[in-house]
């Protein structure tokens, strides 16, 4: 059994709805929304794997989200590709990647809730991002999959 032929078996397209919102300290929150076309994998009974691409400020970025057991893990490759994973109540590592420098961060997950099932669903995850004891703002990620 060929584990790449199975997963293109289990793959969907799909429309994205995307809505991400960040309120940085000391500054006007930023909502950014976007309609996309994805495509949605389902690995395993509860493991998927969401990839899409994304035009911000006239930039390609792709991304992609694998949705696990109880965390979430996201991937951007663009300008600044980053790598973040979220788990509620917990601490995590995020990095970003730019022009040949790196920074890495943390993010506390106050909120992860998700419905997907070969057909779509839903994706939210509202959490802080700090740099060492500096706390660098708020975010929420929407992505309404069907």
């Amino acid at each position: 059994m060929d584990p790449v032929s199975d997963l293109k078996k289990l793959k969907r397209s799909v429309y994205i709805d995307v809505c991400h919102t960040q309120s940085l300290n000391g500054m006007d929150p930023v909502e950014i929304e976007e309609d996309v076309e994805g495509a949605l994998y389902q690995v395993d009974p509860q493991t998927y794997i969401l990839a899409f691409d994304s035009d911000l400020n006239g930039r390609k970025v792709t991304t992609t989200v694998k949705v696990g057991q109880d965390t979430v893990s996201l991937v951007k490759i663009g300008d600044v590709h980053s790598r973040q994973t979220f788990a509620v109540d917990q601490w995590l590592a995020s990095q970003f990647f730019y022009g040949g420098g790196s920074i890495v961060c943390r993010n506390f997950t106050k909120k992860l809730d998700y419905v997907l099932t070969p057909d779509g669903g839903l994706i939210e995850v509202l959490y802080e991002l700090w740099s060492g004891d500096t706390h660098l703002g708020y975010f929420n990620l929407e992505l309404f999959i069907r």
